[in-house]
């Protein structure tokens, strides 16, 4: 590795690059995760925890930059966000393999347990796993664009997570809560005043077990209801919140923060087309 390609992988490993390096050069965060990714995939054989580095990383890759800048180029060219929503298709994908292989390794059952109605014999050591293979999962959902063989996944999405919240429901100071967000808006069986009140449920805790320092839950609700259900003023408000967050209270929390911010500028932006008045 360069030298600085070692100096770049050393800010972020501690948290410390500079928002302006992170907004105003998205191509060297894209390459940051890039040169991770292709790091672990380097090796002649991963341990558990590389494994488990890798899952996680190919979805916060396919999230946090692959989708959102997806989102982005659709407005501007549909067939380059299109090629960009593939790419993110590909990692969350290869993010599912992974995610399987490890509790199955596990688990020897776990694909029965996973398509039927059966408990499973989980610890809450396994939490990890369930909650970024259901991460990879409702990726690979939301980045194929409808492809009917990842829509019929959506349920093992909600098992996952579910299960991750029985074993213990505080785990990731709100992460399975924002998960349940994403995946009760994205239900299709609910709707109306049932499908806001089973969003708001989750939003309530996520933010309660984040002590509102996490600015996903804020960001998912104003986009999934706010937006869904025309309000306005909650939208803004919500956007407005995090626009205001400061980001350097949670170092943890930070590079996601600042990913969140910038998608609540673009939300913002596009109001108008959101809303009727």
């Amino acid at each position: 590795m360069n030298r600085i390609g070692l100096i770049f992988l050393l800010l972020f490993s501690y948290g410390c690059v500079p928002r302006t390096l992170i907004v105003d050069h998205p191509n060297l965060v894209s390459l940051y995760f890039e040169k991770k990714i292709s790091s672990l995939e380097n090796q002649k054989e991963l341990t558990q925890t590389q494994k488990r580095k890798l899952l996680k990383t190919k979805v916060e890759y396919g999230y946090g930059i692959l989708l959102e800048e997806s989102d982005r180029l659709i407005d501007e060219d549909y067939y380059l966000g299109i090629e960009k929503a593939q790419e993110a298709y590909q990692e969350f994908k290869d993010a599912k393999e992974i995610g399987l292989t490890i509790l199955k390794d596990a688990y020897p059952g776990f694909d029965n347990w996973l398509i039927n109605d059966e408990k499973g014999d989980f610890t809450e050591d396994d939490i990890f796993d369930l909650y970024w293979l259901g991460a990879a999962y409702g990726g690979a959902i939301r980045s194929s664009r409808g492809n009917p063989f990842e829509i019929v996944n959506l349920p093992k999405v909600g098992k996952l997570f579910q299960t991750a919240i029985l074993l213990n429901p505080d785990w990731g100071r709100g992460a399975l809560y924002s998960a349940m967000m994403s995946y009760t808006s994205s239900r299709p069986d609910l709707f109306g005043e049932i499908l806001k009140d089973s969003v708001t449920f989750y939003y309530s805790k996520a933010i309660s077990a984040s002590d509102s320092l996490d600015a996903g839950p804020f960001v998912s609700y104003a986009e999934s209801i706010d937006k869904k259900f025309q309000q306005k003023d909650a939208f803004v408000q919500k956007l407005q919140f995090v626009l205001n967050m400061d980001v350097e209270k949670d170092k943890d929390l930070r590079l996601s923060n600042i990913i969140a911010q910038e998608r609540a500028k673009w939300l913002l932006l596009k109001k108008s087309e959101y809303f009727l008045e």
